[in-house]
């Protein structure tokens, strides 16, 4: 089985990734999908995106949650109609789910150059004191992962990643850390977690958390 991670975060979250080496027709093998999903694969042109639909199927299924029950919102976001929280993401040749009692969301990335030139862009002023650290790939993937699964979990359009968006100094490898979100005069904080593997990162945010 070609799921690379699962792991019980704690008593509220468990999350696991799937390492995709299957073509489509491979990946739809076991899964039952609606008239719903069906049309929801279509609409993805990209076969990139589409095996990444596929495999968070599979995921699904590793857990037993039935296919109807995972929907998605009118912003587009997922969910669970058991009443339990769901964020998923994939990238390239990784997908990954998170399940939660409490709100979650989570993000993935693989390392690379190109992350340097668009760093100004969703780093914080607070994030950009330590010139060595914005030279680092695999430091910006990890705040650029963490800042995704920030803004999954707290799902309020329009929030600028480099000003509302903070994540707290954290040292090399550390397997969780904090952040925040600014938003109508309220900073909202956030326990992230993290996790490294060879070629990504991956970062999950909960809301057991401080609101100031």
């Amino acid at each position: 089985m070609p799921e690379c991670h699962r792991e019980l975060i704690n008593n509220t979250t468990q999350i696991a990734v799937w390492k995709i080496t299957e073509d489509e027709t491979q990946l739809t093998q076991g899964l039952k999908l609606s008239q719903q999903a069906i049309n929801r694969l279509a609409q993805r042109k990209s076969m990139i995106h589409r095996k990444g639909y596929l495999a968070i199927r599979q995921l699904l299924k590793i857990f037993d949650i039935d296919p109807i029950a995972h929907q998605y919102d009118k912003n587009g976001a997922p969910y669970l109609t058991d009443g339990r929280y769901l964020s998923i993401t994939h990238t390239k040749d990784v997908a990954a789910i998170a399940i939660s009692t409490v709100a979650v969301g989570i993000d993935l990335e693989h390392y690379q150059e190109k992350i340097k030139k668009i760093a100004p862009r969703f780093l914080h002023d607070l994030e950009s004191v330590d010139s060595n650290k914005n030279q680092d790939i695999k430091y910006l993937t990890q705040i650029w992962t963490a800042k995704e699964a920030l803004y999954k979990v707290f799902r309020q359009p329009g929030i600028q990643f480099n000003t509302q968006l903070c994540i707290a100094p954290f040292e090399k490898q550390a397997p969780s850390g904090s952040g925040s979100i600014k938003h109508l005069d309220q900073t909202h904080i956030f326990k992230l977690d993290f996790r490294y593997f060879n070629t990504f990162c991956l970062s999950l945010a909960t809301t057991n958390s401080e609101t100031s």
